[in-house]
């Protein structure tokens, strides 16, 4: 821009067309009509000055030269930066960093044992106890209990909440004197607690949770009842199923003749929970029963070094095309899209002709493609990291075919495609004709996106306005209360790169046309680095880490906005005329072409060149990432005998488990068969893990029962403020807080489905001055262990809010590890 802008403004302005008179075709005095904008474009040189379109020339081979330049050192600058990153000592720590996801795994090689086979090539001494391998499965039912159990948990808190705010609202005005925990006082001393039952088979557990429920209809003992009438209860219609448990009755059922009644909906809702709890117990217990959970395609396998991984990765695993292959690096856990474990390679493909032909249909239609995230999903994206990669293409392409190549041409798809097929050698011409009149649109384009979008990213008036507007009427739990203040919005940066890649195509396409537009680009890209600066730092976290790949891709895309301008210019130089309405630019013309061919030759070579540097680690970068992390962590021996004595540990925890008694169960559950399993026994230690976690947290982060005084507004927030900080600082959130047995077994549990080390919810509601909290509390131990409520950390105000000091007390403790493994 330095430099174009100052030569082609006065070279396109000075004794231009302007509103002068010319000769047209039959001898009259025609005045040109160039005014505006237009008279610093192309289109305001003079047909007798024909001699100047020679500086455009020379401009145009200097921004093609230089950005070519500019993006190979970028480029390298990208492979050195993200080299970088990934051998830091605090990234070759995670389990991402040693992992693969190998895909298309053959039926012969769906097993722990066989793939440790294939793969112990890659570890010391072919030594199979250095890999890790986890094998996935269908685990569908699984998650449906697990889905159904979460979602019927919110529906109890929300009926639990209702009953506390309409008991409180009259407790308050009644002004009663007795406190409502001394009530639950001599409630408790009426009523004994039950003793909890660990060892209850399947039936009697059932058998338990039926009598519990007939119970909780007919408690007349309930502390609400004082308050309200019976009929202030939601009412559920249920009908008496096969198995003898009561569900919801359907009017589309009629002919369901089972027994009918009525019952409050939240001794249903507790029922149901806690029905679910054995139900998914039971199948804990076999998690590699091959009947059960089908195995997939798919498999994780954790090294004992980053490089054994990168090797993995880049060379061939099967002799035959197509089998384990695709392969994927740096697969973090959190980002894996577990309902695309089991795609095939012929499954992508089909899955992907038709989406593409839906994101044409989008493109034909005018549709912004918000759905562009969704179809990479379906298209079979296996990571989240992966999934933006494909965002990015989508909505890229979308962004220049539609708003910028058909915006410049001024026509639509149906129209250019045909043309284009029927003759290829006129795009040049095609460009050539619309582009130079279509600048002013684009500058309208800018000054809307610099001034509205990039105002938007910094002042965040929508999420104000959904704080203090919206969500105040939509909040009802703790737990909601909870994520509000403690998520961070995420960015999804797939569509952000690609906006921001299109400014840049368009500051390509028009810097000789209109050389005015560079100036526009700039203080777009101006405006959002003040509104990006401070807003990744304070106000959005990066959950998605593609690790560069998304900066990688778009300095590729850039090549889109060079192409067209050099076709473009080709275009233009072939239909300048001079003043005898000759051709005058020929030889500028058989340059650009010249010059488009060594672009092309440029982008193949170089792209070739960097490739394989792109994703995988080059050997020669091992050595120094050892030193650095022997530095790091002290001694590299004394990190690694922590570890393997961890890890003897945690074999020996294993050895435990294979000497259970069929008796014995998981967690606590009923007595079926506990044998020796890879899968189950995994899913038990991290269970066990995140309990020891649990506990060692709990000593850190102490239920806090609020007790505030009654402070003005903003004092007794910010004073919650605090607490809930206070609360959250005892939770680990690196790795290295951990110790190397919670460690050890963060990372062998890492890559297992989480639905597999979910544990039973805690139903979470308020404190509140009535003290029905604790009653219900108190009508919860007659399920047992089938059923947890718990009231701490939150408090029902005054004017029946919900306020939080802790975060749900079923969090888990490892739940800001997640990014970090």
């Amino acid at each position: 821009m330095v430099v174009l802008v100052p030569v082609l403004l006065p070279i396109n302005y000075n004794k231009g067309k302007g509103n002068n008179y010319h000769s047209g075709a039959d001898g009259d005095r025609v005045q040109w009509n160039v005014a505006g904008l237009d008279t610093l474009s192309w289109q305001n040189v003079d047909p007798a000055r024909t001699n100047r379109y020679w500086a455009h020339l020379i401009c145009a081979i200097a921004v093609v030269s230089w950005s070519l330049y500019r993006i190979y050192r970028e480029k390298v600058n990208f492979i050195d930066v993200r080299q970088r990153f990934l051998t830091s000592p605090e990234h070759r720590l995670k389990a991402s960093a040693r992992t693969i996801l190998v895909t298309n795994i053959p039926n012969e090689y769906r097993s722990k044992e066989a793939l440790e086979a294939l793969y112990d090539v890659f570890v010391d001494n072919d030594d199979r106890s250095r890999l890790t391998v986890w094998v996935n499965r269908d685990y569908k039912s699984l998650k449906a209990l697990v889905n159904r159990r979460r979602g019927l948990c919110h529906a109890l808190e929300k009926e639990e909440l209702r009953i506390l705010r309409l008991v409180n609202r009259r407790y308050r005005k009644s002004g009663e004197v007795l406190d409502g925990h001394q009530r639950i006082e001599k409630t408790l001393q009426d009523s004994p607690v039950l003793d909890e039952e660990h060892n209850l088979q399947f039936e009697q557990a059932q058998q338990k949770i039926k009598n519990a429920f007939e119970k909780d209809c007919d408690e007349d003992t309930q502390l609400w009842r004082e308050y309200l009438k019976l009929s202030a209860a939601s009412q559920v219609s249920l009908t008496r199923g096969k198995d003898d448990f009561w569900r919801p009755a359907s009017l589309f059922r009629f002919w369901d003749s089972g027994k009918k009644r009525k019952a409050p909906k939240t001794a249903w809702l507790r029922t149901e929970i806690a029905r679910l709890n054995t139900q998914i117990d039971a199948l804990l217990v076999n998690l590699d029963d091959d009947e059960l959970y089908k195995k997939q395609n798919s498999a994780f396998i954790q090294f004992d070094r980053q490089m054994a991984a990168h090797m993995a990765c880049s060379l061939v695993s099967h002799n035959k095309a197509g089998r384990m292959s695709p392969r994927f690096l740096e697969v973090a856990p959190h980002e894996v899209i577990w309902a695309n474990m089991d795609v095939t390679s012929l499954g992508r493909l089909i899955r992907t002709c038709p989406l593409v032909s839906i994101l044409l249909a989008l493109l034909i239609q005018l549709v912004v493609p918000a759905l562009a995230r969704k179809l990479a999903v379906l298209v079979g994206a296996p990571t989240r990291s992966k999934r933006e990669v494909i965002t990015q293409d989508f909505y890229f392409t979308f962004l220049f075919i539609e708003l910028v190549l058909l915006t410049a041409v001024s026509s639509s798809v149906v129209k250019i495609v045909p043309l284009i097929i029927d003759n290829p050698v006129n795009i040049p011409t095609l460009l050539a004709a619309n582009i130079p009149t279509s600048s002013n649109y684009f500058f309208n384009y800018l000054i809307v996106q610099f001034l509205g979008f990039s105002g938007s990213i910094l002042f965040q008036y929508l999420r104000i306005l959904y704080i203090t507007t919206v969500w105040p009427w939509f909040t009802q739990t703790p737990r909601e209360e909870a994520w509000l203040q403690t998520t961070i919005p995420h960015q999804m940066w797939g569509n952000v790169y690609s906006l921001f890649t299109n400014f840049a195509v368009i500051g390509f396409i028009f810097s000789v046309v209109a050389p005015l537009m560079l100036i526009f680009v700039s203080i777009t890209f101006s405006f959002f680095w003040v509104a990006y600066r401070h807003n990744y730092y304070y106000v959005q976290r990066n959950k998605i880490d593609t690790h560069g790949l998304l900066f990688n891709n778009a300095i590729s895309q850039l090549f889109a906005g060079i192409y067209v301008m050099e076709l473009a210019l080709i275009g233009l130089f072939l239909l300048v005329r001079d003043s005898d309405n000759n051709v005058a630019c020929k030889s500028q013309a058989i340059i650009m072409i010249v010059v488009f061919i060594l672009t092309a030759a440029f982008h193949f070579v170089m792209d070739r060149h960097l490739r394989p540097l792109y994703e995988f680690l080059p050997v020669t970068v091992e050595d120094a990432a050892v030193d650095a992390e022997r530095r790091c962590f002290i001694t590299e021996d004394s990190a690694r005998i922590s570890l393997e004595q961890a890890q003897e540990r945690g074999n020996s925890d294993d050895t435990e488990v294979s000497k259970m008694k069929t008796s014995e169960t998981l967690d606590g559950g009923f007595g079926m068969s506990a044998q020796t399993k890879t899968t189950s026994m995994t899913a038990r230690n991290a269970r066990q893990a995140l309990s020891r976690l649990t506990k060692e947290t709990a000593a850190r982060v102490t239920d806090i029962q609020i007790n505030l005084p009654e402070l003005p507004g903003i004092s007794r927030r910010r004073e919650i403020g605090d607490q809930l900080s206070a609360a959250i600082a005892g939770y680990p959130d690196e790795l290295t807080d951990l110790t190397p047995e919670a460690r050890v077994a963060q990372l062998k549990a890492a890559f297992q489905d989480p639905v597999t080390r979910e544990s039973a919810p805690v139903i979470w509601i308020p404190q509140d001055p009535a003290g029905i909290s604790e009653d219900a509390i108190r009508q919860s131990k007659k399920y047992g262990r089938y059923l947890q409520y718990s009231n701490s950390g939150a408090n029902l105000t005054a004017k029946n809010k919900c306020e939080i000091t802790q975060p749900a007390p079923d969090t888990r403790p490892d739940w800001l590890l997640d990014w970090m493994l």
